[in-house]
């Protein structure tokens, strides 16, 4: 006879009768031939670096919310612990990429982190999408970041770095829109002997350059 393994928290009320559904954790069951041979409660650990990680990423005006397909119960209580004010509960995966797809459509810029198998069509959806090493296979394919070292603390690196690459970037424009608006006049008018001119243009070159290494001894620090 084919045993079936019933994720219960979509179906509560039809499978216990109502007694399970307020459960504050996330209920499984065991059945055969319609007959509960037994059931089962998990709860998920909450990463040390996590609480950290998320008050980094509301320090930096990030909108954090939790889609998770376990019951309300679960999510409001994981969302009470790490200071998370917006959650969605009993969301399937298409629940999920629908609910990036709104988010998108009232312009906003999503990034998704996920890393199971029913993350996998929200991954896709999302403008930018992370997923941990140690994920499905699935997730890591259509995720656009991997986080190797399966730390939360990585996403708030990526951040960091990304943010830090921005400003050098900018910086960078602003030193070569300097140099151009100095010296293109002057070579025109004709105070600059060729010589010099490819010496100050790869004298430019050098400090962005030089500049743009600052980023690596920043993270390093």
């Amino acid at each position: 006879t084919p045993a079936i393994g019933i994720n219960a928290n979509y179906n509560a009320n039809k499978i216990y009768g109502g007694k399970n559904e307020k459960s504050n954790f996330t209920s499984f069951v065991f059945k055969i031939n319609d007959e509960i041979i037994v059931d089962f409660e998990l709860e998920d650990s909450i990463k040390d670096d996590a609480y950290e990680t998320i008050q980094y990423l509301k320090k930096e005006g990030l909108e954090v919310i939790i889609c998770s397909g376990d019951n309300d119960n679960v999510v409001k209580n994981i969302a009470n612990q790490l200071n998370i004010n917006s959650y969605k509960s009993n969301m399937t995966p298409i629940q999920k990429s629908q609910f990036i797809e709104e988010l998108k459509q009232n312009n906003k810029k999503v990034l998704f982190v996920g890393d199971g198998v029913n993350d996998a069509i929200a991954l896709s959806k999302a403008d930018i999408s992370m997923s941990l090493a140690s994920g499905s296979d699935i997730s890591i394919d259509v995720s656009d970041v991997v986080i190797l070292n399966n730390k939360l603390d990585g996403l708030k690196q990526s951040f960091y770095i990304s943010n830090r690459t921005y400003k050098f970037i900018k910086q960078n424009l602003f030193i070569s829109l300097v140099y151009n608006i100095i010296t293109i006049p002057i070579a025109i008018a004709g105070y600059v002997i060729p010589f010099v001119a490819a010496i100050s243009m790869s004298l430019s070159s050098l400090i962005v350059v030089l500049n743009s290494m600052r980023i690596k001894k920043e993270n390093k620090d």
